[in-house]
């Protein structure tokens, strides 16, 4: 399974998908969203929290302000992005992939999805 696809990042935690790794996509997500204030969320998966805290430190150290929601479901976190205004959002998910799996989904504005 390939960790970047067209609709999200998924992958083996930590064998494929790693704290350096997200803390960098963190580090970088401002400037490919042009976002200011980033919202995330999460599902109950064990490495979620680990996932956080990686790419909420990515987050700030490029200069953007995280606002975290905690545990919730897409949807969710998709409406808050939108309806708050936020520039953008992660979902820390791997959807329906086994508990092994975590992963990203990243929106911009309006929660439009960001999509390769």
């Amino acid at each position: 399974m390939a960790l970047f696809s067209g609709n999200d990042i998924r992958g083996i935690y930590p064998e494929q998908l790693n704290r350096e790794t997200v803390y960098r996509i963190g580090y970088y997500l401002p400037g490919l969203l042009g976002a200011r204030d980033i919202v995330l969320g999460r599902d109950p998966r064990l490495s979620s929290q680990e996932i956080f805290s990686a790419l909420s430190q990515g987050i700030r150290d490029a200069g953007a302000e995280v606002t975290d929601i905690g545990p919730c479901c897409t949807p969710s976190l998709y409406f808050a992005n939108a309806f708050y205004g936020f520039d953008g959002s992660a979902m820390i998910t791997a959807s329906h992939n086994p508990p092994e799996y975590n992963g990203l989904k990243i929106s911009g504005r309006g929660a439009v999805p960001v999509v390769a």
